[in-house]
């Protein structure tokens, strides 16, 4: 699903990016947790298009295509396509399948290895039947890291 706005973006020195007067991150969590949102980086500077993900394999082709860009960013969306993946199956060979998919998208980015190995580390340990919720979890601390990151930055 996408939504498309055409704005100038307001990069006011604020804790926030915002839109029109409302705030964005370049990625979150879909209120029902079945889903990640993103704003399509491709579309930039033009238009304003934000994009709802509900696959692993959705998340894949917004790594490959750029959709979403820059390092961190590339390594939270793969963290988010882990826990969409681990929704659907979290068996061993469901988590190691997507975890080559997703390494497989941008075989060179260093934030994507880190956070899929941090994914790893996190799930692998953990019965199948708790981890959709601790990969979200561990996917969302990975966005406000980010976040966090690009304010003390800025």
């Amino acid at each position: 699903m996408q939504s498309s706005m055409k704005v100038g973006l307001n990069f006011a020195y604020t804790r926030r990016m915002n839109v029109n007067g409302k705030p964005f991150r370049s990625i979150w969590a879909g209120a029902s947790a079945r889903s990640v949102h993103i704003i399509d980086q491709t579309k930039l500077p033009f238009s304003f298009v934000t994009t709802e993900l509900s696959t692993r394999d959705q998340v894949a082709h917004a790594i490959r295509s750029m959709q979403v860009r820059g390092a961190p960013l590339i390594g939270v969306a793969a963290a988010f396509g882990v826990a969409l993946a681990m929704q659907d199956d979290a068996s061993d060979i469901a988590l190691t399948e997507t975890l080559t998919i997703l390494q497989a998208t941008r075989p060179t980015a260093v934030n994507l290895a880190w956070a899929l190995a941090a994914m790893r580390a996190h799930l692998q340990p953990l019965a199948p039947t708790v981890r959709a919720e601790a990969a979200w979890t561990l996917a969302n601390k990975l966005a406000d890291q980010d976040v966090a990151t690009n304010e003390a930055i800025g």
